[in-house]
């Protein structure tokens, strides 16, 4: 099976193993006060999970860059937990995060796929991402959304979140991506929500096509990223906030190949839980995370790629050299 074949069957494992990640995440639902002394950590598609958290707790819980953690770590109150997501649970700044939080005498928290891991033996506690792979190295995905899945649970409960279907989510994610047409220069843009999406389709655009792609907030690209525009790019927005509309008008008018990508809500219910988010927003994110996976892959597929870009890089080497 090549990487890209790989990548494609653990974008489809999805729709069976989410709902069963979804109710084991049923238990792990933070309190107002324990979110608001909860720092989360993570690297690459684990630090827009991480951001995922951020959000959706209304900011309480506080996402930060790994390296800038550690910088921190010594002003923190001893009463802090340190959420640090790392599917593998080896990546190095995984590890030093949480020895420096333990040597400030700060509890940890991991999310890991790998129970043997030494992120998994060394934390005080773990929740543990169990899901369907290839056992193949590739780009990742079903890991990400296993990894928003508890961040999202960390911030509100997922109980709520249960009447998603996933199934459907996907489809219509599927039917969106199929008209999608990068190009050599791409700009991911987000809104309050999506942005971690946005950061996570930029990383599926590099590793799977090895393309360029920009992640950006819908109000900061508005004040620079615009003026970098050429016709050839690609602007893909993931919102339906009414500046967003008038963003993609306003760039077709001038001859910028824009798409907006609106999510229309399939779940049975819009009222607010006692968290105060809607019932639809994990299923809103669920739906860029897909298509962003299945908008890599379509691409991919159109060029005649066998394998993700980043596993024959040149630069491969020295990427793994400085991330374990």
């Amino acid at each position: 099976m090549s990487t890209l074949d790989a990548y494609e069957q653990e974008i489809s494992y999805q729709v069976e193993e989410l709902p069963r990640l979804m109710h084991e995440m049923k238990g792990i639902w933070l309190s107002r006060d324990e979110q608001s002394r909860a720092l989360i950590t993570g690297s690459g598609d684990s630090f827009a999970a991480a951001m995922v958290a951020e959000r959706l707790s209304g900011f309480r819980i506080q996402c930060i860059d790994p390296l800038e953690l550690a910088s921190m770590i010594g002003s923190l109150h001893d009463k802090r937990m340190i959420y640090i997501i790392s599917v593998s649970g080896s990546t190095s700044a995984a590890l030093h995060a949480m020895n420096n939080a333990h040597e400030h005498g700060l509890k940890v928290v991991a999310v890991t796929a790998n129970a043997e891991s030494r992120l998994a033996r060394g934390a005080d506690s773990t929740i543990l991402l169990r899901f369907k792979r290839t056992g193949i190295l590739t780009a990742g995905s079903i890991g990400f959304t296993a990894s928003l899945i508890a961040c999202a649970s960390l911030a509100t409960s997922m109980c709520d979140h249960l009447s998603i279907d996933v199934k459907g989510v996907f489809s219509k994610a599927s039917d969106a991506a199929r008209s999608i047409m990068l190009a050599e220069h791409n700009y991911m843009v987000g809104d309050a929500l999506t942005y971690p999406i946005a950061l996570y389709g930029s990383a599926k655009v590099y590793e799977v096509l090895g393309a360029r792609a920009f992640y950006c907030r819908l109000e900061q690209f508005c004040h620079m990223e615009v003026f970098s525009l050429a016709e050839k790019d690609k602007v893909l927005v993931l919102s339906s906030e009414e500046k967003a509309k008038r963003l993609v008008d306003g760039l077709r008018s001038n001859g910028i190949d824009a798409e907006l990508l609106e999510y229309a809500c399939i779940c049975s219910s819009n009222d607010d839980n006692d968290s105060g988010i809607r019932y639809e927003t994990l299923g809103e994110l669920l739906y860029y995370t897909f298509l962003m996976q299945l908008t890599a892959l379509n691409n991919a597929r159109r060029l005649g790629l066998k394998d993700c870009v980043f596993i024959g890089h040149r630069l491969l080497r020295l990427s793994s050299s400085l991330i374990y």
